[in-house]
Order: structure tokens, then C-alpha cells, then sequence
């Protein structure tokens, strides 16, 4: 079953399925509050916004700006990812956090810094979220700088490519919800639950990235019958999507 699991997986990929054993080890051995994991997938879309800030900072520096810019405009657009990202995460985070508090008598709907204290002395908080930046720090240097992904790649594409992930990562995160409005708490069941839901997402969205035909598929769908030579841009840019 592991030899299969691994074959052919690359070392990224092998990571996450090793982060999620580890995450479910802590939840079994009663080492991390189900709550925990759930806002420390939260708090996530925050190290995945920053770690890629500094991609973007890689990707400016080694690619030549549009015919007609400066490097300065590509530069300038990183403030304006972080603004962007900052507001969609924050919205997002302050409404799934509003709507556990509401059913966890241990926080506050106020949203004061008193809960943000709560949530750091949740049990296995700091391991969870450390466990989550090492495996991101993992892919940043494996994936990205030792291969050298940020060569040639689109600035365009690259700006948006987080939002996905985390829109769907930050959907998950409402599962354990409903485990809370017929429950006490939200149950280690619940978040086993996300973690698998999770590490599935990340392997799904990995294959869509390596498997040509579904790129091409998805292009087609997306470009204009009128202009059949940008399929190629658009094919590179999914891909850019999906992937690590």
C-alpha cells in the first residue's frame, strides 16, 4: 500500500501525506485540540500569502517585464497582492471564526485580541502550525528555488495563483462546523475529517497540474474560438494554477 502510495510521487507530494499522518498522530494521541487544527488551517492561508510574497519577489527579479514596463510596475504589483489577499483572507477568516465562536463558549464573537491569545493556547496549536510552515518552507526551497520554477514564469498568473487553493481550503474549514451545531465540541472525528479532505485536495489539485489533457481541456473551455494562438498562454497559466 506505502510502495504504491509513493511511487512516482514527487517529494513534495510525499510531504503532505507525512504532515497528515503526523497531524492525525497528535489528534489520536490526544496531543492537539480537534479546534486547533481547525484554525491553524485558518491562520495557513497566512503563511501560504507571505511565503509566496517572496515568490513574487523571485519572479520580478529573473523575468523581463512586458515590452513598454519597468520592473518597478511588476514590483509595485506586490503591494497590491498584499492588500488584495490580506482583504479576501481576512473577510473570510473573520466569518468562519464568527461562526465557530458562536457555537464555542471558549471564544468571544467580539474578535479582541484576548482570542487570538485563546486560540495560541489551544493544545497543539504551535506544533500543528509549526508542522504547517516547515512543510511549506519543504516546498518553497524543493519545489521552488531548487528547481527554479520562478524562471520564465508569467507575474500575471503568478498573482493569483494562491486564491484557489485557499478558497477551497477555507471551505473545508467549515466542515467541522456542522459537526459543532449537533455537538458540543467540534470532535477529533470532525477533524480527522478536514485533514483527509484536505491532503486529497492537495493530490487532486497536484494531478490536474502534471496531466496534460485535462490542462488542455480546461484551456479550450476557457479561451476564445476567435483566438486559438492564446491557448498555449492559457494552458501554461493553469498549470501555474494548480500546481505546488
Amino acid at each position: 500500500m506505502f510502495k504504491t502510495l509513493f511511487q512516482n510521487q514527487p517529494i513534495i507530494s510525499n510531504s503532505v501525506f507525512l504532515q497528515s499522518v503526523f497531524l492525525i498522530a497528535l489528534l489520536v494521541l490526544g496531543k492537539a485540540d480537534p479546534m486547533a487544527i481547525v484554525f491553524a488551517y485558518i491562520f495557513e492561508t497566512v503563511i501560504i500569502g507571505l511565503i509566496h510574497v517572496v515568490k513574487l519577489f523571485y519572479v520580478v527579479a529573473y523575468n523581463d517585464p512586458e515590452k513598454g514596463k519597468s520592473k518597478i510596475i511588476d514590483y509595485c504589483s506586490i503591494p497590491f497582492f498584499l492588500i488584495h489577499y490580506g482583504a479576501f483572507v481576512g473577510i473570510q477568516s473573520i466569518i468562519i471564526y464568527t461562526g465557530f465562536a458562536i457555537n464555542d463558549d471558549r471564544f468571544s464573537t467580539s474578535l479582541s485580541f484576548s482570542n487570538f491569545i485563546d486560540i495560541l493556547n489551544l493544545e497543539g496549536f504551535n506544533m500543528v502550525v509549526f508542522s504547517i510552515i516547515v512543510s511549506h518552507l519543504f516546498s518553497f526551497y524543493f519545489y521552488f528555488l531548487k528547481e527554479k520554477k520562478y524562471k520564465n514564469e508569467n507575474l500575471g498568473a503568478y498573482m493569483v495563483k494562491p486564491y484557489l487553493r485557499i478558497f477551497i481550503q477555507q471551505f473545508l474549514a467549515i466542515i467541522p462546523f456542522f459537526f459543532l451545531i449537533f455537538m458540543d465540541s467540534v470532535s477529533v472525528l470532525a477533524a480527522v475529517l478536514l485533514i483527509i479532505m484536505r491532503t486529497i485536495l492537495d493530490f487532486y489539485l497536484a494531478a490536474i497540474a502534471k496531466n496534460p489533457d485535462k490542462i488542455n481541456k480546461l484551456a479550450k473551455r476557457i479561451i476564445s474560438k476567435n483566438k486559438p494562438e492564446e491557448l498555449s498562454d492559457i494552458e501554461q497559466s493553469l498549470k501555474v494554477f494548480f500546481e505546488e
